[in-house]
């Protein structure tokens, strides 16, 4: 009976255990800020607002804000592995962001991982990077990384939607207005020539006019013509192609690999 008596009070304990061993385990997008760029209640927002990206589209974002890694490392590499050891990415395909920033090089760097690299292409990427830059040459720091998690999550969204990616989708202005906008300018662009070459016609017309002096047509004496020849100037040009830049800190922006893993990223300075 006494053991009887003890097995309520038991009970409330083994349900608690019971229920947190049933709740499912998730992993917090983090800043990494080791520069001290932040502070906390800004690093509270930013991870807030990652954290509902990961559980809305199943995607991990993190950001690592440090010292100059120095410029002989390539920043892309870098990130890629700081991706891989940090175990940054959602899902077995690891579905990932890691946005890299070196202040004191004035340099910004993403990288993603999974599926997403298809997705989110050169030119998402470059402008995605373009918002950040306007931002961070403002030394709004905390505006620029808000601009890369809104872009990011446009993005998303679209291809949530089984859509693809659109330059005009990673964009500040509504999709409306950015269509209205191009509309005027394809119109200006078109009626620009058309004015002016009327007003070329128009002022041209104008020089034909009576002429009442016959001698206007008759044909100079002293101009007479022994010799005709065509005479024309050859010039060789030599041009070499420049080098492109695979070291991705000075706004390269393609694929590549590491440890066996593909990624792709994009790095600019500012």
């Amino acid at each position: 009976m006494k053991k009887l008596h003890k097995l309520p009070g038991f009970l409330p304990v083994l349900l608690c255990l019971a229920g947190i061993m049933w709740l499912p385990v998730s992993v917090q997008a983090k800043v990494y800020d080791n520069y001290g760029i932040l502070n906390e209640e800004e690093i509270t927002a930013l991870e807030k607002e990652l954290a509902e990206i990961e559980e809305a589209y199943q995607f991990e974002t993190a950001f690592l804000i440090t010292d100059n890694v120095g410029e002989e490392m390539d920043y892309r590499q870098y990130a890629a592995r700081f991706m891989q050891m940090n175990q940054v990415g959602y899902g077995k395909s690891n579905e990932g962001l890691c946005v890299f920033h070196q202040p004191d090089a004035r340099n910004i760097t993403i990288v993603f991982r999974g599926k997403a690299q298809d997705q989110f292409t050169e030119k998402i990427q470059d402008r995605m990077l373009d918002h950040c830059t306007e931002k961070l040459k403002k030394d709004d720091t905390l505006g620029a990384y808000q601009s890369i998690v809104k872009d990011l999550e446009q993005g998303l969204s679209r291809v949530s939607q089984g859509k693809k990616i659109r330059p005009m989708d990673i964009s500040d202005t509504p999709l409306t207005l950015s269509l209205l906008k191009w509309l005027l300018i394809s119109i200006a662009a078109g009626a620009v020539p058309a004015f002016a070459a009327s007003w070329y016609q128009k002022n041209r017309m104008k020089t034909n006019v009576i002429q009442t002096n016959a001698d206007l047509y008759a044909e100079a004496e002293e101009t007479q013509f022994s010799q005709m020849r065509d005479m024309y100037i050859r010039r060789a040009v030599t041009r070499r192609r420049k080098p492109e830049n695979k070291g991705g800190n000075n706004g390269s922006s393609d694929s590549f690999t590491s440890g066996g893993e593909s990624f792709s990223g994009s790095g600019r300075n500012y």
